[in-house]
């Protein structure tokens, strides 16, 4: 019971740009995946918690608050109740309070609760706010004047300077003329009505008051919650992120902690890391799990794409529109990305004037310094555009750079069994190869970290598959078990997977084709006849024809 837990399902709704409201649309029990930071119920459905930026900004309007063990729960209510009572009682409490989270003028964050007793003890009111104050004067304001003072009209309605009559007769003045506070007002005022008309008995006991905030004070908790990627911890997100990356444990200590510096020194931000490495070896996915544990959105650009201003291919503008896009259209978040440039190395060229090729490195390094941009779908029209800075994006460059390291390669010496690595050995790369056999520019390399992942032998390739949270062979097992047969495999399986992957060239990247094509046969007979066999067992035959597998029919009483 210790790992069962009773959490609120938040709905989001958008007031304006800048404001919106959660409410509690009901109350579940499920379990709290503590790494992940989710919540997730008994049919399966994951959710991220409310105020997060996936949650504020993000497609799924749904996340949870109030999370509490179920067995806190039946202390919470000290009688002997059914779960469902419990939980019943529990949402009719939370259904109580109204979750509000917004910007100000000045860009920065509040949140605060209004309560349905809170609403009740607002008695003491200011007349110049109803009847000093002529209503006709402020809806003949600009629009934009309205919306730049919106935030604080909200601050004044949920810090408690008016009382219920008050919101309704502001609802009424204000009408049709400014529709964003009217939405505002109005369901301000339903929330409120409808807490009015709750029956006092489904009250168990009184959740403490909840305080409202000044704006000084809303500032401290949105730089708590805005900061939380502004210390990195190194060893935390390092522990995190080789569950999933494995043999990469120096190179992602190092570009975990080059983030850490930029966090702390704007100076930093304005050089970009570039990634080397075979293709494979885990360039994309460690900067797609870095992306996911700081809670940063991550995209993914490829280069081969991109071209100079006026030439056939995409312009810079037009890849941050697409990230604005991906970004739900929201400017802050999309000014937050980690932005991956891949293979950047098909940009090398000999040539001066390639506007595809040295011509795009030139584009690239006032974006990596940090600039403005007026992003739109298509330069040729700029019909609808947004202005993107990327001075807070972290720029991620990757690239084989075969080239580089075919030169690079120093002769392995056996160790101390006289056994000799089949993993090459590189020295440092310097920038001087990069220019001369990568034909980078200096002006380009000037401005990047090179950080190299490891090349990836057979047995790299192994420990990838039997040690990874989200290697090719767990995803099969669990394929396997939601039809109820055990999926097992023989150490000769693995090896030979790994062989094959490295034969290839395809790295860890290729496990998921060579592990589908080994196991199709074993799982469409055991599908097809589900309920008869309990156990398939793959060997190292079974990576050369899929057909040769063992199965285990199920024991009948």
């Amino acid at each position: 019971m210790s790992n069962i837990y009773v959490a609120t399902i938040m709905d989001r709704h958008f007031l304006t740009d800048t404001m919106l409201v959660f409410s509690c649309d009901r109350a579940v029990v499920g379990t709290y995946d503590e790494e992940l930071g989710v919540f997730i119920d008994k049919n399966g459905k994951y959710y991220n918690k409310m105020g997060t930026d996936s949650t504020l900004n993000g497609k799924n309007p749904y996340s949870f608050s109030n999370l509490m063990k179920l067995s806190e729960l039946y202390e919470y209510f000290e009688n002997n109740i059914p779960l469902k009572e419990a939980v019943n009682r529990y949402e009719n409490i939370q259904k109580e309070y109204i979750h509000f989270i917004g910007m100000d003028a000045n860009g920065d964050t509040y949140y605060t609760v209004i309560t349905t007793e809170f609403l009740e003890q607002l008695s003491v009111i200011t007349n110049q706010v109803v009847n000093g104050i002529e209503m006709e004067d402020i809806v003949d304001k600009k629009e934009e004047s309205l919306e730049d003072e919106l935030n604080d009209l909200v601050l004044e309605i949920i810090n408690g300077k008016y009382n219920l009559e008050q919101l309704k007769n502001m609802r009424d003045h204000f009408g049709s003329n400014c529709e964003t506070i009217e939405s505002l007002i109005e369901t301000i005022s339903i929330q409120i009505e409808s807490l009015e008309d709750k029956d006092d008995s489904t009250k168990e006991k009184q959740v403490p008051e909840v305080k409202t905030i000044s704006k000084k004070e809303s500032k401290k908790i949105v730089n708590k919650r805005d900061n939380t990627n502004k210390y990195i911890d190194i060893e935390d997100l390092f522990n995190k992120v080789t569950k999933t990356l494995i043999a990469q444990d120096e190179p992602t200590r190092r570009v975990i902690t080059e983030l850490a510096r930029k966090e702390l020194d704007d100076r930093k931000k304005r050089e970009g890391i570039l990634l080397t490495g075979p293709t494979g070896v885990g360039k994309t996915e460690l900067m797609r799990l870095i992306a996911k544990y700081l809670n940063r959105p991550f995209y993914k650009i490829n280069s081969t794409q991109l071209t100079t201003p006026g030439y056939v291919g995409k312009d810079i503008e037009e890849v941050l529109w697409d990230l604005y896009v991906e970004c739900g259209r929201n400017v802050r978040k999309t000014e937050k990305a980690i932005v991956f440039f891949d293979e950047i190395d098909k940009k090398g060229s000999r040539k001066k004037d390639d506007p595809s090729g040295k011509g795009v490195l030139n584009v690239l390094l006032p974006f990596i310094e940090g600039s403005t941009y007026d992003a739109c779908a298509d330069m040729r029209t700029g019909r609808e555009k947004v202005k993107i800075d990327t001075s807070n994006m972290v720029v991620i460059l990757g690239g084989a750079y075969t080239d580089v390291y075919k030169n690079l390669v120093e002769k392995n010496i056996p160790g101390f069994n006289g056994v000799i690595s089949s993993k090459p050995k590189y020295r440092q790369a310097t920038t001087k190869d990069f220019v001369e056999r990568g034909m980078m520019t200096d002006e380009f390399m000037g401005r990047v970290t090179v950080i190299k992942l490891n090349d990836l032998d057979v047995d790299d390739i192994k420990r990838v598959m039997l040690e990874s949270d989200e290697s090719a062979m767990k995803i099969q097992k669990e394929i396997f078990k939601k039809i109820g047969v055990k999926l097992t495999f023989t150490d000769g399986f693995a090896t030979e997977v790994a062989k094959l992957a490295e034969e290839k060239k395809t790295g860890a990247r290729g496990l998921n084709g060579i592990i589908d094509e080994a196991t199709w046969k074993a799982f469409a007979e055991v599908h097809t006849h589900m309920g008869d066999y309990e156990e398939v067992i793959l060997d190292e035959e079974t990576v050369k024809d899929a057909s040769n597998y063992q199965l285990v029919k199920k024991k009948t009483d």
